[in-house]
C-alpha cells in the first residue's frame, strides 16, 4: 500500500471536517519526516486531538517527542525529530519552535485569566498557535509557537486598562519549572446544569451567544467536543471554552426546591 493509499484509508474514518483536516496535515508533516529526515512539529493540540494523533502515528509506526510542561495539562505539541539528532539537542529544538512570555502588570490579583487571553486573541493570534496560560498574583505566563512571540512583543501593551511589561524568558528557566496550575474556586447560582445554562452564567453572556459559540464547535468537555446544548454536566467534567477560558465543575452545593 503506498503512502497516498495509507493516508485515504485513515482519513475515511473521520467524518468531521475540521479533524479531517488535522488528520490531513498530521501525516503530510509525519511523511516529510520520514522522507527527508526533516524536523516538524504540530501547532498545540488539545487532548483530543492529541489521542487522535497518537492513535494515528502508531498505526502509521512513527516515532514522535512530546513536548508538554506538565503530564496533567492538555496542550501539547507533537515533534518529529530526526535520530541523529540527539537528546542533548532536543531542549534546544523545543526553545527554537516554542517560546514563553511573560506578562507583568503593577496591580496584584486585579487581571485574571480571561483578561490576558481576550488581550492575546484581539491581536488576530489563532488559538491553535496558543498553549497554556498561566496566571500567578500579576504575572501572566503565556507559551506560544515561537514565530509570533516577536509579534506579540512588539504589540502587547496593555491587558484590560492596564499597561503591561512583556518579555520572553527561557523555557527551562527556574521560574518555569516552579509553576503549578490550578483553578480559581467560585460559587455561581444556575437555573439548571444544561452546559449552556451554566456557561451564560460563568462567562456572562446571553444563551444566544452561548448557543452561537458551542454550534460552533468552540465547547470541549473532558476534551471531547460538544455541541449538544441540552448536555448536563457532571461533578469533574472539565469544560474548555474557545477564547473564554478553562472551568472545572467541582460539586453541586445544594438545590433549590421547586414550587
Amino acid at each position: 500500500m503506498t503512502n497516498k493509499e495509507k493516508k485515504n484509508k485513515i482519513l475515511e474514518r473521520y467524518k468531521n471536517e475540521s479533524i479531517r483536516i488535522f488528520v490531513s496535515n498530521l501525516i503530510d508533516k509525519a511523511y516529510r519526516y520520514l522522507n527527508f529526515e526533516k524536523i516538524e512539529y504540530t501547532h498545540f493540540l488539545n487532548l483530543n486531538e492529541y489521542n487522535i494523533a497518537v492513535s494515528v502515528l502508531n498505526e502509521l509506526r512513527v516515532n514522535y517527542t512530546v513536548f508538554s510542561l506538565d503530564e496533567k495539562l492538555t496542550k501539547k505539541v507533537i515533534f518529529f525529530i530526526p535520530e541523529y539528532i540527539t537528546k542533548e539537542n532536543t531542549s534546544q529544538i523545543f526553545e527554537e519552535c516554542i517560546s514563553c512570555i511573560k506578562i507583568t502588570s503593577k496591580c496584584y490579583n486585579k487581571l485574571k485569566h480571561k483578561d490576558y487571553m481576550g488581550a492575546i486573541y484581539s491581536l488576530g493570534i489563532k488559538h491553535e498557535y496558543v498553549g497554556d496560560i498561566f496566571v500567578k498574583q500579576n504575572t501572566c505566563y503565556v507559551f506560544l509557537i515561537a514565530n509570533i512571540a516577536e509579534y506579540i512583543l512588539s504589540n502587547l501593551f496593555k491587558v484590560g486598562n492596564e499597561e503591561v511589561k512583556v518579555e520572553k524568558i527561557s523555557l527551562f528557566s527556574d521560574e518555569i519549572k516552579n509553576l503549578s496550575y490550578g483553578f480559581e474556586e467560585k460559587e455561581y447560582i444556575v437555573a439548571s446544569l444544561r452546559v449552556d445554562a451554566v456557561l451564560s452564567v460563568v462567562y456572562k453572556k446571553s444563551r444566544n451567544e452561548i448557543k452561537e459559540k458551542i454550534t460552533k464547535g468552540d465547547l470541549y468537555i473532558n476534551d471531547k467536543e460538544e455541541r449538544y446544548l441540552s448536555c448536563n454536566l457532571k461533578e469533574g467534567d472539565i469544560i474548555s471554552f474557545r477564547k473564554c477560558g478553562k472551568l472545572k465543575f467541582s460539586k453541586i452545593i445544594r438545590k433549590t426546591r421547586k414550587r
